[in-house]
């Protein structure tokens, strides 16, 4: 990004919002901090009151600062600074989904649906805390580009004026229990009253939305995180409840009140046209391994232990909150098949044995399962000991069972992280180093390219070589090390390149290549330049079980494609195309790929799986100009052949960025475990690249003192991938199908490629920094 003069401040101090639709926001890139900088806890309170936290949500305990209303502004909205208009900035093109509003903006789900809100195309975003200065809402603000909004819940007026004057269209609402911290000995008291408070305070606020809907008619939509009404889950069987009760007669309080509050507000909107309401009940989440599950060690620091009444070999529903990025944005976007439903998520379901495993096998340590009884677990030192053993005991339960299958769907083509992949991001976290779990801190510093000879490869040993932040050593693979492209790998670093020959078809060879490796790179190639590694996906399987199998391979970063079988079963085509029919073998060259990383799912396998979209470098030779001479003058003209549809949109990257975002996930690999990016740097629609492409042509041949037009021909698509050759045929049919499955689009992410890519530039950029290069000059059939 180009540097730019100071911000200019925006005039004025606190500003309100307007009671009529607030226009987008300027384009911001910092805002004014709500007191002292993000980074200190300068305004923390050094003595906070002792407050036990919705266990399951442990990580939204940011929610627990009170904070003083203005009475001259409830909103409390923050003062922004913004770019002037004699500033340039990228930025990224996305569709307006409307604005969308926050409640506990500054807790861990807070954030995580602001991040995705935001990517989804959704804004203005507003996000409302009951304390405006915390760090963490400090975060939300100078980070995640939010409009803050000093609220609590119990502020009726407050409320009323936040929903009528934001016209937020999607609101997520989570809230907290704010529990005695009774454990012990001491009486199990007030817990009950802690659950009727919370549960009065979520009836309030869809009373109050009932209300503002009624004076504006402005339809809305919420997503509300719930959790079970274990109570009377408890009592439904007749007699006597399956789980005691506190002495003051509740049973999960933090459960039971929003379980309560959801099952009011499903009545309370059913009838109500124009209020449509969502259900998202969540599971035990990772992130309660950071605190009252964190295994703990024994005396001598040679055992750790999980303590906790889940039962014997029990499964317990998991997910990840960084999941709700994904989740609650596509239950926005389709509220004709989510509304009035209760989404019960989970990633996986898995045993406190098999945690434990995950444990010992990350950190090298024995780490083991105790399984208390419920009345154990409440006799133990921590806040809530009574709620917490009744929660686990819930849990433990078959009875407490999400819908693994369902949140796949919402989430598809997504994966929802697994354990095993949140463990090592977060493996580095204070509260394991505190209690002696850490690992091997080593660097990732030798990488294996499998098919390094091929497009994907050989820009992958270009960017592990050429990054600064680790001095990489190579190990590229090829079957002919005596071949052309192997010695053009091998001059580019003799001293960091280490050449391997390789058989695909035989594990051994592939365990022969990783060894000694600490990461590994596969792509399975099938353009041009990749003729000598074509792999199917016997190959792959082969290369993943050599990596499994190795004793020194710590991550594996796959490059694969969607699953076009599974995408056409499973989602409708975008409005106006009909479902589309595979040929005989059409979609095989790509779901190969997608395969083979499901495989690689199954195995015990640190990977970061990327999607690569269309090469921006193909479009050259898929829309060359093809010189005609007229048969009357002599003359000769260029005509570029351009399929119908020209307006659809499709992705497109650099081959060449590749390298450099590999080389980013490996040096941070800990933090892209178990993730999948797919890369993209613009969506442009093959219209716009001929005109870029035509241009480019017109002022290469006018620089040669033989300036040509361009004229456009417009030809059925099958018409014009039959023209091309043999590979450029596989990629014309992979060009149809990115451009024809919005499901794909989907996938892929402008703002996440940006993280990873900072320097990467859209198309048209691209073509202006390649036109003088011998190979863009002589696709266009130029000297």
């Amino acid at each position: 990004m180009n540097s730019s003069p100071a911000p200019k401040r925006a005039n004025g101090g606190d500003t309100a919002t307007s009671p009529s639709t607030p226009s987008p926001p300027p384009k911001k890139i910092i805002k004014a901090r709500a007191g002292d900088s993000p980074l200190s806890d300068h305004d923390r309170d050094p003595n906070p009151e002792e407050k036990a936290v919705d266990p399951t949500h442990a990580a939204d305990k940011a929610e627990e600062g009170e904070g003083e209303e203005e009475k001259n502004d409830p909103l409390r909205t923050i003062e922004i600074e913004e770019i002037g208009d004699d500033e340039e900035m990228q930025t990224i093109d996305l569709p307006d989904r409307g604005p969308a509003l926050v409640f506990g903006a500054s807790c861990a789900q807070g954030r995580a649906v602001i991040e995705g809100l935001t990517e989804h195309g959704y804004g203005p975003i507003y996000g409302a805390t009951r304390d405006i200065k915390t760090c963490d809402a400090r975060y939300a603000q100078d980070v995640l580009d939010v409009t803050l909004v000093q609220l609590d819940l119990t502020d009726v007026q407050a409320l009323e004026k936040v929903l009528s004057e934001t016209r937020a269209t999607s609101i997520f609402l989570v809230s907290t229990t704010d529990m005695p911290t009774g454990n012990g000995d001491r009486a199990d008291f007030g817990f009950q009253s802690a659950e009727d408070v919370e549960c009065d305070t979520i009836k309030t606020f869809f009373d109050t939305l009932v209300k503002v809907f009624k004076a504006d008619g402005l339809s809305r939509h919420v997503v509300f995180s719930a959790l079970d009404n274990v109570k009377s889950i408890c009592y439904s069987g007749g007699g006597d409840p399956w789980i005691e009760p506190l002495e003051d007669g509740s049973i999960c309080p933090h459960y039971s009140a929003k379980g309560r509050a959801g099952e009011y507000a499903m009545e309370l909107l059913k009838d109500i046209n124009g209020l449509t309401l969502t259900l998202l009940t969540l599971p035990f989440f990772h992130s309660n391994f950071l605190g009252f599950a964190t295994p703990l060690p024994n005396e001598g620091n040679t055992q750790w232990t999980i303590s906790a009444c889940f039962g014997d070999n029990s499964a317990i529903d998991m997910l990840s909150v960084s999941d709700l990025s994904y989740i609650v944005p596509e239950l926005f976007d389709e509220p004709t098949v989510y509304g009035g439903r209760n989404i019960r998520a989970s990633a996986e379901r898995i045993t406190m044995e098999e945690v434990a495993d995950e444990f010992s096998d990350l950190f090298g340590k024995d780490v083991l399962y105790n399984p208390l009884t419920p009345k154990e677990m409440a006799q133990l030192p921590i806040p809530a000991a009574g709620c917490m053993a009744q929660m686990c005991q819930f849990l433990g339960d078959p009875r407490s069972a999400h819908d693994i299958e369902g949140t796949a769907s919402v989430m598809f083509p997504r994966k929802p992280q697994l354990f095993r992949d949140w463990l090592l991001i977060n493996s580095d976290n204070k509260a394991f180093e505190e209690v002696g779990l850490s690992i091997d801190p080593k660097e990732l510093t030798t990488v294996t390219v499998f098919g390094a000879s091929g497009l994907q490869g050989t820009s992958v040993v270009k960017g592990l070589l050429t990054d600064t932040r680790k001095h990489y050593q190579v190990r590229a693979t090829t079957r002919h090390l005596d071949g052309a492209h192997a010695q053009v790998l091998l001059a580019m670093d003799p001293e960091r390149v280490t050449l391997v020959q390789a058989d695909f078809e035989s594990v051994e060879s592939c365990a022969a290549a990783v060894d000694g490796a600490d990461g590994a790179f596969l792509a399975t190639d099938f353009f041009e330049g990749a003729s000598e590694h074509v792999v199917d996906e016997h190959h792959a399987r082969n290369i993943i079980d050599a990596c499994e199998a190795s004793h020194t391979v710590r991550h594996v970063v796959f490059s694969t494609m969607e699953y076009i079988e599974e995408i056409n079963k499973k989602l409708v085509p975008d409005e106006g195309e009909e479902r589309r029919e595979e040929k005989a073998g059409e979609s095989d060259r790509i779901d190969i790929r997608a395969r083979a990383a499901a495989y690689a799912r199954t195995k015990k396998l640190s990977c970061t799986f990327v999607l690569m979209p269309c090469y921006s470098e193909m479009f050259y030779k898929l829309l060359m100009p093809q010189l005609v001479v007229d048969e009357g003058t002599g003359e000769e003209r260029a005509i570029m052949t351009v399929p119908t549809k020209g307006d659809t949109k499709v992705m497109c990257m650099s081959v060449d960025d590749l390298g450099p975002a590999v080389a980013s996930i490996f040096d941070s690999y800990q933090v892209y475990a178990g993730h999948e990016i797919g890369l993209v740097t613009e969506f442009v629609s093959v219209k716009e690249m001929t005109d870029i492409l035509a241009d480019a042509y017109i002022a290469q041949t006018k620089g040669e003192g033989d300036e040509k037009s361009v004229e456009m021909k417009e030809i059925p698509m099958e018409r014009w991938i039959e023209q091309k050759d043999t590979y450029m045929k596989d990629f014309g049919e992979m060009f149809k199908y990115l451009s024809h499955s919005g499901a794909v689009r989907k996938r892929h992410s402008v703002a996440k490629t940006m993280k990873l890519l900072p320097e990467t530039k859209p198309f048209k950029k691209w073509v202006e920094q390649n036109k003088d290069k011998t190979q863009f000059r002589q696709s266009l059939g130029l000297r």
